[in-house]
C-alpha cells in the first residue's frame, strides 16, 4: 500500500495538462478557465462621467462659495447619461446640470452636488466649493487599457462575466472541460425507477459524483452501469476511449472473487499506477492508465467511493486545468462536536465545517452509509493509532462549494 499522497502525485504525473480551447459566449462561460492571460481592450468608464446628480463645473469657480454667499454661474443645458456632450463647451463662469453617468463636457473638472446648490435651470447658486476632481470619474476609474483582467486559466465566476460584458466583449477562450467517463460495476446495482430484485440495491454514487462533475465543469461523457463481467467492462472502455480523459469506476476493485476491474485492465495492456492507499475507508483504491487515459478506480461502497473522489479528484482537476481553485483546501480547526478512538490506518470522517470549527456528523460512519453526507461538507483527517477528541486541532479537507 502506498501514501494518499503519493497516489495523488502519480495519478497527476499521467493526467495531462490541458492546452485544447474553444471559444464561447460570454453568458456561457461561467465557471470555465480561462485559456489565455486577458488584457483590456478599452477604458472603463471611456470618458469622463459624473459621480452623481449635480452641476459640471471648474473648481476655481467655487472657492468663494459659502451657504451665506453662494457663487452663482450660468447654466448652458443639461446632460443625462447617455448624452453627447460635445455641443457644450466648457467656459470659466458656466456650468452644465448633469445627472449621474452623464459624460462631462471637456474642460469642467468637477461636479457640485445639487444638494449643495438652489436646482436652478438658468442660473444656478453654488453653495459649497468643491475641489478638482471631485464626484468626477476619470477616463479609466474602472479599468485602464491594457490592464491585466485575468491571468491564465483564471476560473470565471459571476462577477467575471459582468467584467467581460462591461469591456464590450461578446466571446472568450476557455480551456476545454475535463470530459470524464463514469462507471458504476455490480450485479447488484439497480437503476432508480426500475424494481428491486432480491439482493438487489439502487445504484447512487455515480449520481452524486456526476453532480460534482458538473458543478466543478467537467463533462460527463457517460454514466454507464455494468455487471460483474470483465467483457462488458472492456467493451465499454473501448466504445469510450477516445472521448474521455479520466474514467471513474465505483466497485470491482478490491481482492474478492468478483473484483475483476483489476484483472479487465491487465488483460488489455492497462499499466496499474497504485493498488490499494493506506487510508479507511476506500483502502482498495486503485489508478492505471491505458491508451493515454487515467481510470481511477474507486471502491464499491458509498461513502467510501466518495472518500476516494475527493482525495484524488480535485487535485487532478487543479492539475488538469491549472488552477488551484480547483483543489481540496487543508484547514487546521478545532473539533467542536465528537470524538473517534484510535484507528490503525489513516482515516477520514464525516465532517461540517463551520466558521468556529467542525463538527463530525452525526450517524453511523460505516463505508456503506450514504445518508448522513447530505449534512457534510469536508472530510475529518484522523491519523493513524491517534485518538479524536473534542476540542483537539484536527485537518480538514473541504472541496469547493460552488
Amino acid at each position: 500500500m502506498i501514501e494518499l499522497e503519493q497516489a495523488v502525485a502519480l495519478a497527476k504525473q499521467h493526467l495531462t495538462p490541458q492546452t485544447k480551447t474553444e471559444r464561447l459566449p460570454i453568458e456561457e462561460a461561467f465557471g470555465r478557465v480561462t485559456a489565455h492571460e486577458l488584457l483590456a481592450p478599452i477604458a472603463v468608464p471611456n470618458f469622463e462621467r459624473s459621480g452623481m446628480d449635480g452641476y459640471a463645473v471648474f473648481a476655481e469657480d467655487t472657492l468663494a462659495a459659502t451657504p451665506e454667499r453662494p457663487v452663482y454661474l450660468t447654466v448652458q443645458g443639461s446632460l443625462f447619461a447617455g448624452d453627447d456632450p460635445a455641443g457644450f463647451q466648457a467656459k470659466p463662469g458656466t456650468t452644465v446640470r448633469i445627472m449621474t453617468g452623464g459624460a462631462i463636457p471637456k474642460g469642467y473638472n468637477a461636479v457640485v452636488k445639487q444638494e449643495l446648490t438652489d436646482y436652478g435651470e438658468k442660473t444656478v447658486a453654488i453653495q459649497r466649493a468643491v475641489t478638482v476632481g471631485q464626484n468626477f470619474a476619470p477616463i479609466g476609474e474602472d479599468i485602464r487599457p491594457g490592464q491585466m483582467i485575468f491571468p491564465a486559466h483564471s476560473r470565471l465566476n459571476c462577477e467575471s462575466i459582468g467584467v467581460l460584458a462591461s469591456l464590450g466583449l461578446t466571446e472568450i477562450e476557455v480551456l476545454r472541460p475535463l470530459r470524464v467517463g463514469l462507471l458504476a460495476t455490480g450485479n447488484e446495482l439497480a437503476q432508480p425507477g426500475q424494481a428491486l430484485q432480491a439482493g438487489q440495491i439502487y445504484n447512487s454514487t455515480t449520481f452524486a459524483l456526476a453532480q460534482y462533475l458538473r458543478q466543478s465543469g467537467s463533462q460527463v461523457v457517460f454514466r454507464l452501469t455494468c455487471p460483474d463481467d470483465p467483457n462488458q467492462f472492456v467493451q465499454i472502455l473501448q466504445q469510450y476511449a477516445d472521448q474521455v480523459d479520466l474514467i471513474i469506476t465505483t466497485g470491482g476493485v478490491s481482492v474478492g472473487q468478483r473484483d475483476f476491474i483489476p484483472g479487465a485492465i491487465r488483460a488489455i495492456s492497462g499499466t496499474e499506477l497504485f493498488h490499494f492507499v493506506q487510508m479507511k475507508p476506500g483502502t482498495p483504491l486503485m489508478a492505471a492508465t491505458w491508451q493515454h487515459k487515467v481510470i481511477l478506480a474507486l471502491s464499491g461502497n458509498p461513502f467510501a467511493s466518495m472518500v476516494n473522489f475527493h482525495l484524488l479528484y480535485w487535485p487532478l482537476l487543479a492539475h488538469f486545468l491549472g488552477n488551484q481553485q480547483f483543489n481540496l483546501q487543508q484547514r487546521q480547526v478545532p473539533l467542536l462536536v465528537g470524538d473517534s478512538k484510535p484507528r490503525h490506518l489513516r482515516n477520514f470522517m464525516r465532517g461540517q465545517l463551520t466558521p468556529a470549527g467542525v463538527k463530525i456528523t452525526p450517524g453511523g460512519h460505516h463505508s456503506s452509509v450514504f445518508h448522513n453526507l447530505v449534512d457534510s461538507n469536508c472530510l475529518i483527517e484522523q491519523p493513524r493509532n491517534q485518538a479524536l477528541a473534542l476540542g483537539q486541532t484536527v485537518t480538514v479537507y473541504q472541496w469547493p462549494q460552488s
